[in-house]
Order: structure tokens, then C-alpha cells, then sequence
């Protein structure tokens, strides 16, 4: 195949960086901002506070994906970029909850539609090849690497308008990624119905950029196809899992660990590295094993590692790694439980950078080609499902029988979940294509 071209992988992987860079920056400050300098208590309000980034895009990632199907998703990604270069500097302007929730909202859709842009890029310049979704799940973790210590470190020192503003730079970096794309796509990538290519469209309707019923009906057909169904449901307990992570599991370290701001970033940084390990190993495992298992086993291992946060920060497990690294290093119990917390997120993160290309290429492999705008946002509805719910449930677990029996209440539940939909593959085997 025709290799694409390095300005368009560029761009690709730039909106990829700096739309996901966002949320995992605003992850390390946003709960401390929430708790702290707003004094909102653990309970179902901060549950709410913090799971609420992803409730609008719920509703319009579909219409997102239809949009970028229709009318080009470099035009949705120009509108997307000047509202991520503006929104994080609303959050220290507006210090009151009902602001913070409607920023949250904002702020929560740019990052979904610029990833969901950035996969269905995949599926229009590089044709849905695993190699280059690899890539891109790898590359994006640079951010993730850099950002989260980076704007723990302004928050310790500076406070947060530089925090603030540093996120803020992203927005300026995705805008400039989406100026890089093609303004033509190729054609036989995009044949929308009436034969119009997006990037021949001069001007746009107003009826064209307005929520179609019929856009919603043929993304929720497409879970007819057992492939696309089963997908789907695995990608969502992803998201169960990373959300938690993002939300609570910060709170648990900043407030219970006492870990500050700064490590905090430095563990996101380090998870996000193993992330790119793991997301080199896809294609070559989808190569050795069957796509489904591989991908059904590594996000059960990535929940399971979140679920367990509460055991990490244990005596036990603090003296355990005392004393094994004890003939090298002479280790205060709270660097220890830092180690520990590490090779969890090593685990965790390795695994979900495993789950990520498979995820995208299996169901950009199975629509055809005017259909992979809707088929990502009907992924990304799906997770913004359980990525709302999920922080939310823990927020009311937390103010019914504490944070740290929620935690695990939510891993048996999840684990459940995913024995169910393991039972369902071997109920399919018609799902499982040649390796």
C-alpha cells in the first residue's frame, strides 16, 4: 500500500497529543481544584463534578461522527480547536460548582471530539491499517507523558492560572495539528450520498450541521453486527476503568497517600509510557492470537488493577516492597507505596495501550467507508456512557460505605460484566476473523 504522507501523519498524530493531552492534565488538576480551592465534599457531588466531562458528548458524538462523515472532519476539527484554545482559561475565571460543571461539559467534549476525529482520520488517510492506529495510540502518550508532571508542577509552585494556562497551550496545539490536514480527502475515502465530496461543499447548510434522527438510527443499527456489538461493550468497560482512574483514583492519592501534585503527575507519565509498550504490542499479539481474546483479557486486567487501589496503599504492601528493594535502597514507607502504585499503573496501562488499536482498526475493519465517522462516535457515545457513570456510581458508593469498599465493589461488578461478555465471544465465533 501507498505509505501516507508525512504531514498528514503529523497531523493525525497531533490532534490525537493535544486533544487527549488535555484531559490527562486537567486530571492531575482538576480534583484538587474541585476539593480544595472549592471545598466540595467527597460524595455525589464531586462524583458528579468530575464525571460530567463526557455527559454532552454523549449526546453528540454520534452527530460528531455523522458531521465529519458528511461535511469533512477537518471542518469539525477547526470549530473543536478554537473552543479547546479558549475553555481552560474559563476554570480560574468562574470558582463556583455550577460553573465548574458547565466548563467541565465544554472542556470534556473538545478532548472527545478531537480523539474521535483523530481515529476516524485512521479509517480516512491511512485506510484503518493496525500499524499506523498503533502509532498513533503510542505517539499520543508523549503527551500524557510530559503533561500530567508538568501542570502538577506549575500548580505546586505557581497555583492555578498557570495551570491553567499551560492546558491552554494544547488547545493552540490541536488547532495547528487540523491546519496540516488535506483539504481534499482522498475520494474514494469519502463518497457521501449525493456524490459531493466535503471538501468541494463551498458552503454549508444550515439543516447540515443540526442533529439528524436519521444519523442516530443507522449508528445504533450498526450494533446489529455482532462484531460492532461486542466491540462496543468491551470499549466501555474501558472506560469504567479510566475514568475511575482520572477521577477518584487522584483523590485517593492526593487525600489518603498524601502524595502532592507533582508525583501525582509523575505516575501519570509513568503509566502513560508503559501505555506506548503496550500499544507497540498490539499488532504483533493481533498477528500470534485472536484480536477478541487479546483484547477482552488485557482490558480485564487493566479494571482489575484499578479496583485494587485501596490495597496498594497498604502496610503490607508498603513493607513487602521494603523489603525487597531493601538491600539496594533504604525506602520511607511513603516512596515505597509510590513504587507500588507504579507497577500497578505499569500493569493497568499496558494493557490499555494494548486494547486501543485493536479496538479502532477491528471496527473501522467492519463498516464501510461513509460509515466510519458514525461507527467512532457510536463508540465514543458508548464510553461516554460508562465514563460518566462510573465516577458517578463511585461518588455515591464513596458517601454510602466509603471510597475504599466502593473501589472494590466496583471491580467485582466490573469483573462480572466481563465474564459476561467473554461468554457471549464463545456464543459468536463468526466474530473471530484470521489472524
Amino acid at each position: 500500500m501507498t505509505p501516507v504522507p508525512l504531514r498528514h501523519q503529523l497531523a493525525v498524530y497531533g490532534i490525537g497529543v493535544f486533544s487527549t493531552t488535555t484531559h490527562f492534565m486537567l486530571m492531575v488538576i482538576i480534583p484538587i481544584w474541585a476539593r480544595v480551592n472549592l471545598g466540595i465534599p467527597e460524595g455525589l457531588t464531586l462524583g458528579f463534578v468530575l464525571g460530567c466531562r463526557p455527559l454532552l458528548s454523549l449526546f453528540i458524538s454520534i452527530h460528531a461522527g455523522a458531521l465529519m462523515d458528511r461535511i469533512g472532519t477537518r471542518r469539525v476539527l477547526l470549530f473543536i480547536g478554537f473552543l479547546a484554545l479558549t475553555t481552560p482559561f474559563l476554570y480560574p475565571l468562574a470558582p463556583f460548582v455550577w460553573a465548574l460543571i458547565l466548563i467541565q461539559l465544554i472542556s470534556g467534549t473538545c478532548d472527545s471530539i478531537g480523539w474521535l476525529g483523530a481515529q476516524t482520520l485512521v479509517g480516512q488517510l491511512m485506510r484503518g491499517r493496525t500499524h499506523y492506529a498503533g502509532r498513533l495510540s503510542a505517539i499520543v502518550r508523549i503527551g500524557h507523558i510530559a503533561g500530567p508532571p508538568a501542570v502538577g508542577a506549575m500548580w505546586d509552585f505557581g497555583g492555578p492560572w498557570p495551570a491553567f494556562s499551560l492546558v491552554g497551550i494544547c488547545g493552540i496545539g490541536l488547532l495547528g495539528s487540523v491546519l496540516l490536514l488535506p483539504r481534499q480527502m482522498p475520494r474514494d475515502m469519502i463518497v457521501p450520498p449525493d456524490g459531493i465530496t466535503p471538501a468541494r461543499r463551498t458552503k454549508l447548510k444550515l439543516r447540515e450541521l443540526l442533529p439528524d434522527p436519521a444519523d442516530y438510527i443507522s449508528s445504533f443499527r450498526l450494533l446489529r453486527v455482532p462484531t460492532i456489538a461486542i466491540t462496543v461493550m468491551v470499549g466501555m468497560m474501558v472506560h469504567v476503568g479510566n475514568n475511575i482512574n482520572s477521577t477518584f483514583y487522584i483523590v485517593w492519592l492526593e487525600k489518603y497517600v498524601g502524595i502532592p501534585a507533582t508525583l501525582i503527575g509523575f505516575l501519570i507519565s509513568f503509566a502513560s509510557a508503559a501505555a506506548i509498550a503496550g500499544s507497540f504490542m498490539a499488532a504483533p499479539l493481533r498477528r500470534r492470537f485472536r484480536a477478541y481474546w487479546v483484547l477482552w483479557w488485557v482490558v480485564f486486567v487493566a479494571l482489575i488493577m484499578v479496583s485494587i487501589t485501596p490495597l496498594v496503599g497498604t502496610r503490607p504492601v508498603q513493607a513487602g516492597v521494603q523489603s525487597t528493594m531493601g538491600m539496594l535502597f533504604d525506602l520511607s514507607p511513603l516512596i515505597a507505596t509510590y513504587i507500588a502504585f507504579c507497577a500497578v499503573s505499569f500493569l493497568r496501562s499496558a494493557a490499555n495501550g494494548v486494547h486501543q488499536p485493536l479496538i479502532v482498526t477491528l471496527m473501522l475493519a467492519t463498516v464501510g467507508p461513509n460509515d466510519k465517522g458514525k461507527a467512532i462516535g457510536l463508540r465514543g457515545t458508548a464510553n461516554r456512557i460508562t465514563a460518566m457513570a462510573g465516577p458517578f456510581i463511585l461518588g455515591g458508593l464513596a458517601g454510602v460505605v466509603g471510597l475504599e469498599v466502593g473501589f472494590y465493589i466496583i471491580g467485582i461488578a466490573s469483573s462480572l460484566i466481563m465474564l459476561w461478555l467473554g461468554w457471549l465471544m464463545m456464543c459468536h465465533p463468526e466474530i473471530h476473523p484470521n489472524r
